[in-house]
């Protein structure tokens, strides 16, 4: 067999084991997607590459996470898959477990050592990310494991302003619980008073009043948290009157009370 013979016989050797470990790492990334345990342990044995990604930046491990498939997540780790890469938008598997609200997938992420106050391109952490969408139990884990309270993502929005402008009550008490600044501003002059008060959540005003909050803090553009509600206010000496109505007129009107009763 001639010298050129063999590299070409060597080409195709190395062509077909590309292949396959390629078509491994597809099948592995898969297989965590779907949940599929027995095959992830297999494709792991046969030599697939533990931190293989996709098109997008994303590892089995994030797979796994985002649909909270805790089991795979452990057989992830246990082979050596990397807890803190990141995603082409820098989001790491433990922030997708947080998004999701899985809360056992986070605390094995956690306890291998996934850095919960990493950071993607927007800024937020898991905590905010839990935070926002109402997952309590995550944002106790999370806080539990360390999480900054108070840190905010690209726009100056902390966990506390994100829970008490898009979610219910309960993440907000966790928050002020482990010491959020009540009182800080996002990059628009916004504190998380205004972002209750502009949604007419009741509950979280009342809430965030009782951690004192303060009811005469001004935005970037002078407003206070009752002039944001002015248009619904109750009439009262000193106050604006009452105007509008329709859908959600009672929560608007029992927040701009509560904000009012705060000023007199």
């Amino acid at each position: 067999m001639t010298r050129k013979m063999k590299i070409a016989l060597l080409l195709v050797v190395l062509v077909h084991v590309l292949a396959r470990a390629q078509n491994l790492d597809q099948r592995l990334l898969e297989a965590a997607a779907k949940g599929d345990t027995a095959a992830v342990q297999a494709l792991l044995a046969a030599g697939a590459n533990v931190n293989a990604t996709d098109k997008s930046g994303q590892t089995a491990l994030m797979l796994a996470a985002s649909f909270g498939h805790t089991e795979i997540v452990r057989a992830l780790l246990a082979a050596d898959a990397n807890v803190n890469a990141t995603d082409d938008d820098g989001e790491t598997a433990l922030m997708r477990a947080a998004f999701k609200g899985h809360t056992e997938t986070a605390s094995a992420l956690l306890a291998a050592g996934a850095n919960v106050n990493a950071t993607n391109k927007y800024g937020p952490t898991a905590l905010i990310l839990a935070a926002q969408f109402g997952h309590t139990e995550t944002v106790r884990a999370l806080l539990a494991a360390g999480a900054n309270v108070n840190a905010a993502d690209n726009d100056g929005w902390t966990a506390l302003m994100r829970a008490a402008f898009e979610s219910p009550t309960e993440p907000v008490h966790a928050l002020l619980a482990a010491g959020a600044n009540v009182n800080t501003t996002d990059a628009d002059g916004w504190t998380a008073l205004m972002r209750a008060a502009s949604k007419g959540h009741t509950e979280t005003v009342s809430a965030l009043l009782a951690a004192g909050a303060d009811v005469n803090a001004r935005d970037g553009e002078g407003h206070t948290p009752p002039k944001l509600r002015q248009k619904e206010a109750p009439p009262r000496s000193g106050g604006p009157v009452e105007k509008g109505g329709g859908e959600g007129m009672t929560a608007t009107r029992k927040v701009s009370e509560l904000l009012w009763e705060q000023r007199s």
